[in-house]
């Protein structure tokens, strides 16, 4: 391939593009953004003003031939049919999560790439944390001997800046904050210990989306997770790892501190750089998936990665549907 830049459409400007994809795309060797395209042409136009883009779309109909990648960041309803698109025309895509509402929508999209040859990455930007890779470094190297249990509490109450507040539209989307908020921490339990052999899942929902959930998981070697969510309450935001040689912590959010107490001996790290927050993880992401292009080899995150955390989550809607539900809800916030 040429060492021109990589000439990238992104599809959608809703809040992650804008906190994310373009302040990161910016002074990027690898893309020259090319266009924005979305149904909101003003909202398309106002960013590409900010970041100096020259096309904006309405479809992505009218940039196939126009670049040679994109970036699909719509709600995940319609992502099915734009990455479908995309890659029979050749380009390689980069997914937002989740890759797609349903694991038939998933392999639907996992077989479009076999066919194309082309790259199918999935935006788990929590992978690029450098404490997660820090610990699936030590997981790797059984530095931290037998694990027993792995607690995570992750909550707060929504405040994301949602353009098309999807997340919260039945329509749009078949589950809440397990399927939006859960989901990271769901691919980095997938990504450093495999799929659980069981596990037991509740949730608020009487019906509609649920706000609060729990999963308890079993896994190999008797490792147990318990995992808690919300975005109606402030939970601890935390990873605990309990292990033979002590325990580890993660804060969720915080990409480079890890609390260690290993061997007696109490430790925090800071991992370098110090100063590396959220957009140097989608930095990282797209530099990821510009390589995984230019050398013909898998991204970090594929799409089978991305297929499977949706069809495990589908099994715990589907667990949840079997059940009896109350008329309405007795406590808040009480899961069944």
């Amino acid at each position: 391939m040429s060492n021109a830049p990589l000439r990238l459409a992104i599809i959608g400007c809703g809040a992650i593009t804008e906190i994310g994809y373009m302040p990161a795309l910016q002074n990027m060797p690898d893309f020259h953004v090319h266009a924005l395209i979305d149904s909101d042409l003003i909202r398309a136009k106002e960013l590409a003003g900010k970041y100096g883009v020259p096309c904006i779309y309405l479809n992505i109909s009218d940039v196939l031939k126009e670049v040679d990648a994109v970036v699909i960041a719509t709600p995940p309803h319609i992502r099915p049919e734009i990455a479908e698109k995309a890659l029979s025309h050749g380009l390689h895509v980069l997914c937002e999560k989740p890759l797609a509402n349903s694991k038939a929508d998933c392999e639907k999209i996992v077989r479009a790439a076999e066919k194309s040859g082309c790259v199918l990455a999935v935006a788990h930007t929590f992978r690029f944390y450098p404490n997660r890779n820090y610990v699936y470094e030590l997981i790797k190297n059984n530095a931290l001997g037998k694990i027993n249990t792995v607690n995570i509490e992750e909550g707060s109450p929504a405040d994301w800046p949602t353009k098309t507040g999807y997340t919260f539209r039945k329509e749009m989307v078949p589950g809440g904050v397990l399927l939006n908020n859960g989901i990271h921490s769901l691919d980095t339990l997938f990504w450093w210990f495999g799929e659980p052999l069981e596990f037991v899942y509740k949730d608020d929902s009487i019906g509609g989306l649920e706000s609060n959930a729990r999963i308890e998981m079993k896994y190999h070697s008797d490792i147990e997770v318990k995992f808690r969510l919300s975005r109606t309450c402030h939970l601890d935001n935390k990873i605990i790892i309990i292990c033979e040689k002590g325990q580890i912590c993660l804060p969720i959010y915080d990409p480079v501190k890890i609390e260690m107490h290993i061997d007696g001996e109490n430790n925090i790290k800071i991992l370098t750089p110090n100063d590396f927050g959220f957009v140097d993880a989608v930095v990282s992401q797209l530099r990821d998936f510009a390589e995984s292009i230019m050398h013909i080899r898998l991204p970090r995150v594929t799409g089978i990665d991305g297929l499977k955390v949706i069809g495990f989550i589908e099994r715990c809607y589907c667990i949840k549907r079997s059940r009896p539900i109350p008329e309405r809800v007795p406590i808040p916030g009480i899961m069944w």
